[in-house]
């Protein structure tokens, strides 16, 4: 009996995302999925990424003086900027946070106290000036007790950088801060950015969505600053890449995938794939891992279309006129819109074709 106590004491004090998560390792394909979605696969939208951020960080380490050594106080006159915009859902924070983690000065900058020269911060929403200097300070590791007012925040974050020789900073989802902002409060923060880049010598990183560039055209000073990286969206050019994205990850899941027999018949379950992921990168990642799931779970050795319509039905509610992976009309479906009430009745899990039933036993 002490040793029951003694197990239901250690049941009791443990984690408990440890406990659900010894439990979930029971299934296999739970296994599989958390080393599948832990996989990150490169394509040239993240080798433009990477040479912006070598010419931005180029520049913040110009000398401010040639004649003496490089240092943190020798660094250069002002810093920069560097504006990462793209549709949600486009994967922009993973390619961001993969250079940040894979870079062999920047990584560790999750830890303040690291001799890493980076913040990085997800901006809140809703948020305003006085909380996004609130919530810089707070990334330092420095707490705010009393209530101040914005500039004074601002000029504490300032002096905080500078003790802890950090002067690169990334905003994520900055558009969370310039939403429905008055003109007035747009200038205030176009010219707190400023004052960052020129006085104080950071070099500051955004990122967000369409709705940010509003804001860097708010003011011509903060747009000469920055160097604009749009983050491309799936488009015919770049389909190839997202073949080998499905094709990859199915087999880091021992399937074999299975997307057509001819070219056209491949090339235009791709052309689906990206009406159903709005055409977005990253959400085309995400189908592509519970289609993977559902395959597993099926215990199929193939990855095929019908994994993808399954899944996209069980996500969305949509029933099958709606289901751009089988209706005919696919083209002329709004993915972005819900909450629409179908034209025809039915399951919204599509019935597995003769197609999907042979591959079970298939080799």
């Amino acid at each position: 009996m002490p040793h029951d106590n003694m197990t239901d004491v250690a049941e009791i004090t443990a984690d408990p995302v440890a406990l659900l998560h010894e439990e979930a390792c029971n299934s296999t394909e739970f296994r599989i999925m958390e080393t599948i979605r832990a996989k990150f696969l490169p394509t040239k939208r993240d080798a433009k990424l990477a040479e912006a951020l070598r010419l931005l960080i180029r520049e913040a380490v110009k000398r401010k003086d040639e004649k003496l050594p490089p240092s943190f106080e020798n660094r250069g006159k002002s810093g920069g900027g560097l504006a990462l915009i793209g549709r949600t859902g486009g994967g922009k924070s993973r390619s961001l946070q993969r250079y940040f983690e894979k870079h062999s000065v920047l990584r560790g900058y999750a830890e303040a106290t690291s001799r890493s020269p980076l913040i990085s911060i997800t901006v809140p929403s809703p948020c305003t000036s006085m909380q996004l200097a609130r919530a810089l300070l707070r990334a330092t590791g420095y707490a705010v007790q009393r209530d101040l007012p914005a500039h004074r925040l601002w000029e504490m974050a300032f002096e905080r950088l500078h003790h802890m020789r950090k002067f690169i900073v990334h905003f994520d989802e900055m558009q969370h801060v310039v939403h429905n902002m008055p003109d007035k409060e747009l200038q205030q923060m176009a010219d707190t950015l400023k004052i960052a880049i020129d006085d104080h010598r950071i070099t500051i990183i955004l990122s967000g969505v369409e709705t940010l560039k509003p804001f860097l055209q708010f003011d011509t000073q903060v747009l000469r600053r920055f160097t604009i990286v749009p983050f491309e969206e799936i488009n015919h050019d770049n389909h190839g890449e997202i073949v080998h994205m499905v094709e990859s990850y199915a087999k880091a899941a021992n399937l074999k995938a299975k997307l057509g027999d001819r070219e056209e018949v491949k090339a235009d379950f791709i052309a689906r794939l990206a009406h159903a992921a709005l055409n977005a990168y990253g959400y085309s990642i995400v189908l592509t891992h519970l289609a993977i799931e559902h395959a597993l779970q099926g215990g199929y050795p193939h990855l095929v279309p019908e994994d993808f319509a399954t899944v996209f039905a069980r996500k969305t509610g949509f029933a099958a006129d709606r289901n751009p992976f089988i209706a005919p009309a696919w083209l002329d479906i709004d993915c972005s819109k819900i909450f629409i009430a179908p034209k025809i009745g039915g399951p919204t899990d599509p019935i597995k074709t003769k197609a999907k039933a042979k591959s079970k036993g298939a080799a």
